[in-house]
């Protein structure tokens, strides 16, 4: 009879009696045969800890192993009778030997445990007084992999410009076209092209590189822009559009050549001066969603709800959250870490929140994720996440109502250990 001569490792899984809160058993461990590596990508959270663990390993066929040999730190290897539990904190290599009894295979272990709390949100100042005075109004936007600041000056319609930087280097945009009475609050990109309406005509404006502005013709009067719908036709934005004396949701393709009418917009959801935000879940394919806070309705109403919007069948369908503590007017919504984030105003200080559930409930960050004492509290700031997992906030309106001229960068700490 001849006996597999496969000794990798195949399938492995830990488990421990101390593990009072279960995780063990869910641990996903990489197996990187090439380089004889056994390892876990997502590290157990900061804090944990066992002595010991059983261990279970499986290879190729029933046969599984005719040895195993294990090594520990400081450099003790001994046979494994594979019913011994093993102190997993010293565990440092898995020798197998195949079913024949001569072809084996040595793997290098590491069990990764945050050695640092993941969720600590550091922030730090990097910059201000970027922008030349007088300043009215403003809004950043991520384009093209840089920032463009916008901002009301006197008269004028003002742009500043800068690659992603810890050390911004502010170029000023010589613009074209653009009207003095944009509405900054509007702003959104849509593929290579940025949009915004006009406060003064209602009319749509955009530009594909971000200095040469021009109006864009629509077959219906402009309420509001939404933002890009996640879904599936990728480039479709959702405006709010006047029709028949009705103010009704409205799907427009990403040049605005073609729009669609959609169901009537309910009479208590913000249309100016919103803040407005994409989700697209990492882990969860129906989680597509655009959330609103903020911002005055038709009427002029104050919008005091986060406002949950999803396509489904040619129909937007809405809900709004569990309001949240704090002023959601000014405030500023921005996706992060998988969970929608919103920056609102109680008692005179920005508090952070977050959503575990897509918005349905809302959670105060605790101290580990707080803004510094030395950030001032604001309202219509600018808040951007980058593709290295930054976040970045611009400005915003102070409680004495001036404009802030700075930058502020926080980043999780899980995003800085990896």
């Amino acid at each position: 009879m001849e006996y597999p001569t496969d000794p990798q490792i195949y399938a492995i899984s830990i488990s421990s009696a101390t593990d009072t809160t279960s995780l063990l058993p869910g641990v996903v461990f990489t197996i990187d045969q090439v380089n004889g590596k056994l390892f876990n990508r997502e590290p157990l959270p900061y804090g944990f800890h066992v002595d010991s663990v059983m261990l279970s390993l499986t290879g190729s066929t029933s046969y599984g192993f005719s040895g195993i040999e294990v090594t520990l730190e400081p450099d003790s290897s001994y046979a494994w009778n594979r019913s011994d539990s093993i102190a997993i904190p010293r565990l440092r290599k898995i020798k197998t030997t195949a079913p024949d009894g001569v072809t084996s295979k040595s793997y290098d272990f590491q069990l990764n445990i945050y050695q640092e709390d993941p969720y600590i949100l550091t922030w730090e100042k990097i910059g201000e007084n970027y922008l030349n005075s007088p300043v009215e109004s403003q809004a950043t936007i991520l384009y093209r992999d840089r920032f463009y600041t916008y901002y009301q000056s006197g008269d004028e319609i003002k742009a500043v410009s800068t690659d992603i930087s810890d050390t911004p280097g502010w170029e000023a945009v010589v613009l074209s076209g653009i009207p003095h009475t944009l509405r900054l609050s509007s702003l959104i990109t849509s593929g290579n092209i940025i949009y915004a309406l006009d406060a003064a005509t209602g009319a749509v404006y955009h530009s594909p590189d971000g200095v040469n502005w021009s109006i864009v013709q629509t077959e219906y009067e402009v309420k509001a822009i939404y933002g890009e719908l996640p879904n599936a036709a990728a480039g479709n934005i959702l405006l709010a559009v006047s029709h028949d004396e009705k103010v009704r949701f409205a799907r427009a393709s990403n040049d605005f050549s073609d729009i669609v009418l959609m169901n009537d917009l309910p009479a208590n959801m913000p249309v100016i001066d919103f803040t407005a935000m994409k989700v697209e879940s990492k882990t969860s394919y129906a989680s597509k969603f655009i959330f609103l806070s903020g911002g005055n309705t038709t009427s002029d109403a104050l919008n005091n709800d986060i406002w949950i919007l999803q396509e489904d069948g040619g129909v937007i369908k809405y809900i709004t959250s569990k309001r949240p503590d704090g002023i959601l007017k000014g405030s500023s919504l921005f996706y992060y870490d998988d969970k929608p984030y919103l920056i609102a105003t109680s008692a005179g200080k920005n508090i952070l929140m977050y959503s575990d559930n897509y918005g349905i409930d809302w959670i105060k960050a605790e101290e580990n994720q707080s803004f510094p004492e030395n950030f001032a509290g604001r309202t219509n700031t600018s808040a951007v996440t980058d593709a290295d997992n930054n976040i970045w906030i611009f400005g915003g309106i102070s409680s004495s109502n001036t404009q802030l001229v700075d930058i502020w960068k926080g980043r999780l700490n899980k995003f800085a250990l990896d």
